[in-house]
């Protein structure tokens, strides 16, 4: 797992504006509805990887927020489909173990870029990775209902 420095990561808001892990976490305490989701998502940009690490806060049928940030890598080993997979996975929990400590009571939703579906690559590292999140006592979304990855933080790995 990856040693934390908040102070060190460029967080972002929906606007793209710069927060700060502070931020984010003052603005989950002022709301006592949100549902704390985070989610992971990557693509290849000419030969790096690039990550998007997403916290969203989400009221049921009102909606909420979202914070990210951007990792990028160079590492050979992410060519491959189940690497960059659990090192999404990997991403998403770093960031549910910080919020975990910080809210203990609440729970944690970690999406997963994953699919089911045996016709496509990630259903081969699914169970690894859903068993992965739920050992921690998180809650694993996978695809379709993975919105945190498969939507918002795709919008921002590209």
């Amino acid at each position: 797992m990856i040693k934390w420095r908040t102070s060190k990561i460029n967080w972002h808001d929906a606007d793209s504006e710069p927060a700060s892990f502070d931020d984010i976490i003052d603005k989950i305490r002022g709301n006592d509805l949100y549902e704390i989701h985070v989610g992971c998502d990557s693509h290849r940009v000419g030969g790096i990887y690039v990550f998007a690490i997403v916290i969203a806060g989400y009221v049921q049928k009102k909606g909420g927020t979202f914070y990210f940030y951007r990792k990028k890598s160079k590492d050979k080993s992410l060519a491959t489909i189940p690497v960059r997979l659990m090192k999404e996975a990997e991403l998403a929990l770093d960031v549910a173990h910080r919020l975990k400590v910080e809210f203990p009571f609440k729970n944690i939703n970690v999406h997963l870029d994953m699919n089911p579906d045996k016709r496509f690559a990630s259903s081969k590292v699914l169970t690894n990775a859903v068993s992965w999140v739920n050992s921690f006592g998180y809650n694993a979304i996978v695809k379709p209902d993975a919105w945190a990855s498969s939507s918002l933080a795709d919008a921002f790995a590209k």
